[in-house]
C-alpha cells in the first residue's frame, strides 16, 4: 500500500539487470483502493509499477503477523539478500521478529530507520555519510552501505533521462 518509501523507491526496480540480479518483493500490505490511485496518485498505481519491474512479486498479506511463516516462505525462495524497507516503523515489529529468524544470509535495514538496530542479525544499514558519519561506525552493530548523495534510494534520481 502507498507510503513515502514506496513512492521514492518504486521506480528503481527497473534499473536492476535481470541477468545479474533476481529481484523478489514480499508485500505485506494491501493494494491501494482505486479512488486513492485515481484521485490522489493521479492514476499511478505504485504497487503495479513495482510488480511490472521485478522478477517475482509475492503478496504475503496473510503472513503479516506470522514471523515464522514469513521467514519460512522467504527462505524457501532461496533469497540471498533480504532488505527490510520498513525498518523499525510500527515499533519494529516486523524487522525484529522476521530478521531475528534470519531467513536470508545477508540482512539489510533500509530507509525508515537510520539508527542502529543493536541486533547481531542485521548485517548492514543503508545510509549516507552525513546521517551516519564513519566516525560513528563503532556505535552501530551494522556495517554501513553508503548511498552517494542521500540515504533514500530514489528511483527518479537513477533515471538516465534525468541525468
Amino acid at each position: 500500500n502507498s507510503k513515502a518509501v514506496l513512492y521514492l523507491s518504486q521506480d528503481m526496480f527497473r534499473f536492476f539487470n535481470p541477468d545479474e540480479v533476481e529481484v523478489h518483493v514480499f508485500s505485506l500490505g494491501p493494494p491501494d483502493n482505486p479512488g486513492f490511485i485515481q484521485y490522489t496518485m493521479r492514476g499511478v498505481d505504485w504497487r503495479e509499477r513495482v510488480k511490472s519491474n521485478v522478477d517475482r512479486f509475492h503478496d504475503v498479506q496473510h503472513l503479516k503477523n506470522d514471523h515464522i511463516g514469513l521467514a519460512r516462505y522467504i527462505h524457501s525462495h532461496d533469497v540471498h539478500v533480504l532488505i527490510e524497507w520498513d525498518g523499525y516503523a510500527r515499533q519494529g515489529e516486523r524487522a525484529q521478529g522476521l530478521f531475528a529468524l534470519r531467513p536470508a544470509p545477508v540482512q539489510i535495514l533500509h530507509q525508515e530507520f537510520l539508527g542502529t538496530s543493536g541486533a547481531s542479525y542485521v548485517d548492514y544499514i543503508v545510509t549516507d555519510r552525513v546521517t551516519s558519519p564513519e566516525r560513528l561506525e563503532d556505535l552501530y552493530t551494522e556495517k554501513f552501505i553508503y548511498m552517494p548523495w542521500h540515504f533514500f534510494s530514489k528511483g527518479q534520481a537513477m533515471q538516465k533521462e534525468v541525468k
